[in-house]
């Protein structure tokens, strides 16, 4: 009788999905929706450098001991080296204090528990362009951080909304923080400008904001080095930030949860201590994270060969979604002439993007095609393959047509 007053969870979108699609048993059935890496066989996909690196941590038989409560240190430092580069001199002053965590998840969450003891912070709010990656809001809301929403994207062009970025971050108080994809934006596959990251730079400097960055397709927008210019130019600034950095996506390591927390502060004394809370919380929540996928990584950043291997991997897997865009396109818009304005999907970066379609348009796909995606029309591009995106195109045009609503955008 102790739980008789325990009330439902709210609904989780990409949950409801993944049951639909789960449960449909037809063979041409196409999954558009959770956001994973599918080869052309709609299939997991597993990177030839990862087969490698399994081989060689079998030989070395390491077992299955705990990590090192803040992860393996040779790890943490190759991950920062990935994200801020080689050379970075905050990594050589030792400005950068990094973490292992558990994936891009546990990162945000570990950032957003420690945020919420600083002091610094205390009374501050969180600010989420909209659309936003769903867990976003729960997950601040989780420790006590207030969440304050705007306009990140604009439907209508399909582009970044970025006037109502920088009118947010001009209103925004002093001391709050402000979210930012660094890359490949989930939902909307729209991306900030190097011209935009260097103006939002400037704005919120003087504002005394405190930059978020969430580093979760790093490689699967436009290469390792152009996906991190907008973390990088703040960190040149001499921003203090926190970046967490995900290796789900980029390794193909859903699974195994492998991720990094860098917070970058100023000061001689303030690194240390830094680090000293995060090793205090991570061990009061979760003691230490899983050893295999970082090791896996760790072995391939570590060595030049299957490094090079893992990079133009990236390189195929990028070039293989930019392809995929260009073919849906030509199918609705050269060969079908399909109503609407579907110039996101070339616009957009990464594994998404929106549909101009309706909610009502998106359940019809689903119950008469047997395509699923989200509610709101996002697609996970490498869901579509050679075999099934002439059935795709043609699905949606039928839809589009039948249904006779037309957006402009989303």
């Amino acid at each position: 009788m102790f739980f008789q007053d325990v009330p439902q969870g709210p609904p989780d979108p990409v949950y409801i999905l993944k049951n639909a699609v789960d449960a449909d048993k037809c063979p041409e059935k196409v999954d558009l929706g959770v956001g994973v890496y599918r080869n052309e066989r709609a299939q997991y996909n597993e990177l030839g450098a990862i087969k490698e690196a399994k081989k060689i941590l079998t030989q070395k038989e390491l077992g299955h001991d705990y990590e090192v409560t803040t992860g393996d240190a040779e790890f943490v430092r190759n991950a920062a080296a990935v994200l801020f580069g080689k050379n970075n001199k905050a990594i050589k002053s030792s400005r950068i204090t990094s973490v292992q965590a558990i994936s891009g998840t546990g990162s945000i969450h570990l950032a957003a528990l420690f945020l919420s003891r600083c002091a610094s912070f205390k009374g501050k709010q969180v600010y989420i362009g909209t659309p936003a990656w769903g867990n976003y809001e729960p997950l601040f809301n989780l420790v006590g951080l207030k969440v304050v929403k705007y306009k990140y994207y604009d439907a209508a062009k399909g582009v970044v909304d970025f006037k109502s970025v920088l009118d947010a971050v001009s209103q925004a108080p002093e001391g709050s923080m402000f979210v930012l994809q660094g890359c490949c934006h989930n939902p909307s596959g729209a991306d900030l400008k190097p011209e935009q990251w260097r103006e939002l730079a400037n704005v919120m400097r003087p504002r005394k904001l405190f930059p978020f960055f969430d580093m979760a397709y790093q490689g699967l927008g436009a290469g390792l080095e152009e996906d991190a210019y907008g973390l990088r130019y703040f960190e040149e600034q001499g921003f203090e930030f926190l970046a967490c950095q995900s290796f789900s996506k980029n390794f193909g390591l859903y699974g195994e949860r492998c991720g990094v927390l860098h917070v970058v502060s100023e000061g001689e004394k303030v690194p240390a201590n830094v680090y000293d809370q995060l090793r205090c919380l991570i061990r009061w929540e979760f003691s230490s994270s899983p050893a295999y996928g970082a090791r896996l990584v760790n072995t391939i950043l570590g060595n030049e060969e299957l490094s090079t291997k893992w990079t133009n991997e990236l390189i195929t897997m990028r070039q293989r979604l930019i392809s995929l865009r260009r073919a849906l396109y030509s199918e609705l818009v050269e060969k079908r002439k399909t109503p609407g304005n579907w110039s996101t999907i070339l616009s957009s970066t990464g594994l998404f993007c929106f549909l101009p379609l309706d909610p009502r348009q998106v359940s019809t796909l689903a119950t008469q095609h047997h395509i699923y995606m989200l509610q709101s029309s996002r697609i996970n591009v490498s869901g579509m393959n050679q075999s099934n995106i002439e059935r795709i195109a043609s699905s949606i045009d039928e839809v589009v047509r039948s249904s006779g609503t037309v957006l402009a955008n989303l």
